[in-house]
């Protein structure tokens, strides 16, 4: 056992010749060597168990250790062996740490930075020349003048089926309406459906969308190649407008047959499609949204390029951003790094600085304990205090607290 450990500091062994035999032995300043808690307990014994005498012999223990680990050029490379050890693992991480940082550096950032400006480029060129993309130099210009378009139709087109949507299922017709123009188109029809009552104005209002929404429903057809149902589109809002057509109409030829003095005949489909008022009711509408729905689809063409456009700057925007962050990590890479290499740079010199003087072990506490064991047996064989043996202990374990911190540092 470590406290079983024999004395070398405070007992070392001296050499004495003897001159009338010329041989050499050796003996100690007592009569053999003793351990540490045998030391403690004689100690104790010389200076009463004081503390004072107590706080002394724990510094001379101390000192003898000290001086005695230095001499030992043995022990003193066996500590010192973990230090350069930790020095070579530190300089190897310096050493892959530095690696990365010139990669970073030369390479990965500046071809992250160059991605960055050619996505930069190829933005401002789509930007220049947009046909590339679209195959179509002019398409901007088409989708601003087919929205230019079909915002007068649309309002055409609401005012048209209102005015006549009213005439066909509301208005009574006077003598002084009965040309065609004064028949379809009324100023105040929004006024006197309001007048009649709500439900009138919000059928009138809501009526052109209905003509509008096949329109919409043709450019749907058209740009999904369904042939029938865009034949079959056509004909049914065709049929619609012959319907509202052939009501206004029949309205102006019963008020005509009925201001007339002559035996006029009903009003019927042949003598309808015999009419001109009829054809041009429904060629007012028809033929209008009809015309509505292509230049909605050439419109919606266009829109579609110029939306590749934007889809293409957006992906590349993407890109940079994702780039610009994948930069700014290569960026605080680099600089942990850097501040790595510095912090085993600094345990480095603290560890090349540890190998330039002597090292000390904590071992030392063993033999302070073992001591300690040997002057608190006195004092309790002496009849001392309890409190008198309470600080002694408290003394020793103090004095232990310091110096392993202390014994870290070199000496």
């Amino acid at each position: 056992m470590e406290n079983s450990r024999l004395l070398t500091g405070l007992f070392r062994t001296k050499t004495i010749v003897d001159k009338n035999t010329e041989t050499v032995s050796t003996q100690t300043q007592a009569d053999y060597r003793k351990t540490f808690p045998e030391y403690g307990f004689i100690q104790a014994g010389r200076l009463d168990g004081t503390l004072a005498g107590l706080r002394v012999c724990l510094h001379k223990i101390y000192q003898d250790f000290k001086q005695e680990i230095k001499d030992d050029t043995v022990k003193q490379e066996e500590l010192k062996r973990p230090h350069r050890l930790k020095i070579e693992e530190r300089k190897g991480d310096i050493a892959r740490l530095e690696k990365r940082i010139e990669k970073v550096q030369t390479e990965e950032i500046p071809k992250t930075k160059e991605k960055i400006e050619q996505l930069k480029e190829d933005i401002s060129h789509i930007r220049k020349n947009p046909q590339e993309i679209t195959g179509d130099k002019t398409n901007k210009v088409s989708f601003f003048i087919g929205v230019f378009i079909l915002f007068f139709l649309t309002v055409y087109l609401f005012v048209f089926y209102s005015s006549a949507s009213f005439s066909a299922f509301f208005k009574e017709f006077k003598g002084n309406e009965m040309g065609v123009a004064a028949s379809i188109f009324d100023a105040k029809a929004v006024e006197k459906a309001f007048q009649d009552g709500v439900t009138e104005l919000i059928l009138i209002l809501t009526i052109p969308f209905v003509f509008i929404a096949m329109g919409y429903l043709m450019h749907k057809f058209q740009e999904n190649k369904q042939h029938v149902k865009f034949i079959g589109m056509i004909f049914i809002t065709f049929l619609f407008d012959s319907i509202l057509a052939y009501e206004i109409t029949e309205k102006i030829y019963n008020l005509s047959k009925t201001n007339s003095f002559q035996n006029i005949p009903d009003y019927s489909i042949s003598l309808a499609i015999n009419r001109i008022e009829f054809w041009l009711i429904i060629f007012a509408g028809f033929l209008v949204y009809f015309v509505w729905g292509f230049i909605f689809d050439f419109t919606m063409e266009a829109y579609s390029k110029n939306d590749k456009i934007g889809v293409a700057i957006k992906e590349k925007e993407k890109q940079i951003k994702d780039l610009l962050a994948e930069l700014g990590d290569l960026k605080s890479q680099s600089e942990r790094m850097t501040h790595a290499v510095a912090e085993h740079n600094t345990e480095i010199s603290k560890l090349n600085k540890s190998l330039e003087g002597s090292i000390i072990s904590k071992d030392f506490q063993l033999h302070v304990f073992g001591f300690a064991q040997g002057w608190m047996s006195w004092m309790k064989q002496s009849g001392k205090k309890n409190e008198d043996l309470q600080e002694a202990s408290e003394i020793v374990h103090d004095f232990v607290k310091i110096t392993s911190c202390e014994l870290e540092e070199i000496k």
